[in-house]
This record gives structure tokens, sequence and C-alpha cells, in this order.
């Protein structure tokens, strides 16, 4: 058996992305849902809250 891995937890289908919504994927969900995976939201974990206005790159390359 495979060591467990973190995924997004937006893409596990719990609702954190900045507009409160989720982006589940079958493959991921069913990982979770097996113990596979952990589902973790960077953002959230460093005290972003869900919703949140959106964070955009503006006038740069983000480097």
């Amino acid at each position: 058996m495979s060591a467990p891995f973190l995924v997004s937890a937006c893409l596990a289908g719990i609702p954190c992305r900045y507009d409160g919504g989720a982006k589940p994927d079958p493959a991921i969900v069913r990982a979770v849902a097996e113990g596979r995976a952990f589902p973790a939201c960077a953002e959230v974990a460093g005290g972003l809250p869900t919703p949140r206005p959106p964070a955009e790159i503006r006038g740069g390359g983000g480097a």
C-alpha cells in the first residue's frame, strides 16, 4: 500500500474556493473516500476566509 498524499480540498469536493464553491474531480473524491488521500486547503490554513475576493496578478508576470 502506498503512503497517503495531500490533495487540494476544493478538488475533493469541499467548498473552500474563493467563491465558496468546489471543483470536485471524481478520481480525487474517490481517493479521499478510500482514505488514500487527505484534503487540505492552503488558503484556508493560512487564515483566508471563504468566500473571499479573488486574488489576481495585475500589471506583472507574477515573478
